[in-house]
């Protein structure tokens, strides 16, 4: 009880100072308080908005719009490049993206060339992008709901005999890490980047503490000893790393009214900040290599954010084949346009989705063990859903990649250990340069697209080859 209590005085009193960091950076630094959107401004968002959201158009060449309902009443949006009417494909890959973005993330992967052989599916997440708006947001509703989309996707586009990959990126990551873990079934391979694996990486952070603790109860007995105390603080430094990266995580574990303002504050000043990391002018080190365009960043904005009023008319719109039913993004994304959806973004990191426990319902318990019979394969991997190992541990082939210079981890918990979460067949890898937003970096991108296209065609040979800065950590 006190360990609790002491724990969120310290989480409240570091998020609420990092905010006024956060604040007079904005302030000082950006002006953001004193800039007001202009009409010029306005008129670029509804055009970016117009290019990715319209459904009547393809928002990326050769993809269209789609909607999937769960039957809880969840309506999906996804683009994918299968023909109206859900015509199967032998291999079918599922793209999953994270905070703050949409199915956008993926536009490189999804225009690849190499890839075009493949069905490719890109959904925005529950209270992202085109996707309604959930009631909570925590590890069961969000497992339940991703679950049910990718068992609706095996439905609609997988042939017999076919692979279906997932990929994923941040939250989605987490999402797909999860899933890995307790409803192996759902995919053969899966691809998480830029994200933790959250028992092993709570772990690492467990162990580190404990083993800094004792450290300093040997101190108190010996405190003239100042080599105890320098070595506790040493082996508790991954842990005050992650704590310093995740800084911003403390801000939006504030109170809801606190959060959301910071959300929104300096007319969504840390949303078009997060812009300026994902298009790469702005650094590490805090240094912006020249500004973002009017039409670049009204772009950028348009693909986190999801659709604007001009895709709600007051008339329904519908797709140019008049044999499909009428399609319309939910109400609730147009409730979410005022807050550009931030209010349920935040939510992620506020309801537990990475730790709380998922009771499956009994319908996705059917389905999953309807996979199992159809694919008994499964064993051969050493993936059976009842497998030994740790807690968490993923219980089909994956491929995990990091970027080493990801601000937002510390390498030692998310990599320590990390071979005992893994089963055969998969692989942990690192991008030498790589950052946090890797589908929209160059490199990041091929690598991505090299390692789907290699789960797809022989799971043999060189995975990386030919690719510089590149390497395999890991691989079981």
């Amino acid at each position: 009880m006190i360990g609790k209590l002491a724990w969120r005085s310290f989480s409240f009193a570091y998020g609420v100072m990092n905010l006024a960091v956060m604040v007079a950076i904005a302030g000082l630094r950006d002006g953001a308080f004193t800039k007001r959107i202009s009409e010029e401004e306005r008129k670029e968002l509804a055009i970016a908005q117009k290019k990715y959201w319209d459904l009547s158009s393809e928002p990326i060449p050769g993809f269209r719009h789609a909607f999937l309902m769960l039957k809880s009443g969840v309506k999906l949006h996804y683009v994918v490049n299968g023909p109206v009417g859900g015509a199967k494909g032998t291999n079918v890959a599922v793209f999953i993206h994270g905070f703050p973005d949409s199915f956008a993330l993926w536009r490189a992967l999804l225009s690849s060339p190499a890839l075009q052989n493949h069905i490719l599916v890109a959904v925005d997440l529950p209270g992202y992008g085109g996707s309604d708006s959930l009631q909570k947001y925590d590890a069961e509703t969000i497992l339940e709901a991703m679950a049910g989309f990718l068992l609706g996707m095996r439905e609609l586009y997988l042939t017999d005999g076919g692979k279906m990959a997932v990929v994923t990126h941040d939250w989605g990551g987490i999402v797909g890490a999860r899933l890995a873990a307790e409803a192996p079934q759902l995919a053969d391979r899966w691809v998480i980047a830029s994200s933790v694996l959250p028992q092993q990486t709570y772990s690492n952070i467990l162990i580190t503490i404990a083993s800094a603790r004792q450290m300093l109860h040997t101190w108190f007995r010996w405190p003239f000893n100042p080599r105890l105390l320098k070595t506790a603080f040493a082996t508790l430094q991954p842990v005050l790393l992650q704590t310093a990266c995740s800084f911003y995580v403390f801000i939006l574990n504030l109170p809801g009214p606190i959060a959301n303002a910071f959300a929104r504050m300096g007319n969504f000043w840390f949303l078009r900040l997060l812009h300026w990391v994902q298009a790469g002018v702005l650094t590490a080190d805090s240094k912006f290599h020249r500004a973002l365009s009017t039409q670049e960043a009204a772009d950028w904005m348009a693909m986190s954010t999801g659709p604007g009023p001009g895709q709600f008319p007051t008339s329904k719109l519908s797709l140019t084949n008049s044999d499909k039913p009428q399609q319309t993004y939910p109400q609730s994304v147009y409730t979410r346009i005022p807050d550009l959806g931030m209010s349920q973004k935040i939510r992620f990191y506020r309801e537990n989705l990475i730790l709380a426990p998922w009771e499956k319902s009994l319908e996705t318990v059917v389905a999953l063990s309807e996979l199992d019979g159809m694919h008994p394969r499964r064993s051969s991997t050493g993936a059976g859903l009842f497998e030994d190992g740790p807690q968490g541990s993923l219980k089909a082939p994956a491929t995990i990649v990091y970027g080493k210079q990801d601000p937002a981890f510390s390498p030692r918990l998310a990599l320590d250990g990390i071979a005992d979460y893994l089963v055969r067949g998969s692989k942990v890898v690192l991008i030498e340069k790589g950052g946090h937003w890797l589908p929209f970096e160059e490199l990041g991108a091929r690598v991505l697209e090299r390692i789907v296209e290699w789960e797809f065609e022989s799971l043999e040979g060189d995975m990386l080859g030919g690719l510089e800065e590149v390497k395999v950590m890991v691989e079981k």
